[in-house]
């Protein structure tokens, strides 16, 4: 397994490491397996209805192969990055900054899976390419991972994107309240999260008031929110500022 370091914009480095060959391959056998039980279940039940798939056929396509073609994305997309097969193995899909990947980048994946997804093991065509892909590629990925910009990784990962002031916040309206808060820099706002997880951990709220009436008083900022309501609004908004300079 190789090792990813994911720079991000508040001068930390995340470390990842990337999903072997053979658990990736594994989860897809778990998905495969999930779709073929599937295939079965409705096959059966249309059949017990006397619905032949020739004199019905925008029947099964609609609830039997539809689901079925669609069946990665749907579950990347709704599950975060992972499918069932990839939640057992523990590997998920993540962008290259280290974040949730966007819908268009899950469709990029399974545009190309469809060229490099080995439907029959007898055509050794669609087993070779994403296999040379990934044993050539310096993060393990396959042709869609590198057109996409995405990575499968260990979740069980050396460094976490929880441990850091980041927040994932680009696929919400979000709008900032205290632009002041770029005045601080990346060391300052991870004290201040260091600082708001130790409070809400030990629920602590004088620790929070003071951490909180401290970054007030410094940036000359005026709230009524509370304590940790409040810096957990000033490391959104650090978030908002930064990732969009």
């Amino acid at each position: 397994m190789a090792d990813i370091k994911i720079p991000t914009s508040f001068n930390i480095d995340l470390e990842f490491e990337s999903a072997d060959i053979v658990k990736r391959f594994l989860a897809w056998l778990i998905d495969f397996a999930i779709r073929l039980c599937y295939f079965l279940l409705c096959y059966s039940v249309l059949t017990s209805f006397r619905m032949d798939m020739d004199a019905h056929l925008t029947i099964y396509m609609l609830l039997v192969f539809l689901p079925i073609i669609f069946y990665f994305p749907i579950m990347e997309i709704s599950m975060n990055g992972l499918t069932p097969g990839k939640k057992l193995l523990h590997i998920q899909v993540v962008s290259m900054i280290g974040n949730s990947p966007g819908i268009s980048q899950h469709l990029i994946r399974w545009i190309f899976r469809i060229i490099e997804t080995p439907l029959y093991f007898m055509f050794l065509v669609p087993v070779v390419v994403p296999l040379v892909s990934i044993v050539r590629t310096p993060y393990n990925q396959r042709l869609g991972d590198v057109i996409a910009g995405t990575l499968v990784i260990s979740t069980k990962r050396k460094g976490s994107i929880e441990e850091t002031i980041f927040r994932d916040i680009s696929n919400t309206d979000y709008k900032p309240q205290f632009p002041q808060i770029m005045k601080l820099s990346d060391r300052d706002m991870n004290k201040v999260k260091e600082l708001l997880d130790r409070a809400l951990k030990a629920r602590d709220e004088e620790l929070a008031s003071k951490v909180a009436y401290r970054v007030k008083d410094v940036l000359h900022i005026e709230s009524d929110l509370p304590h940790t309501h409040f810096l957990e609004t000033v490391l959104n908004d650090y978030n908002y500022y930064t990732t969009r300079n």
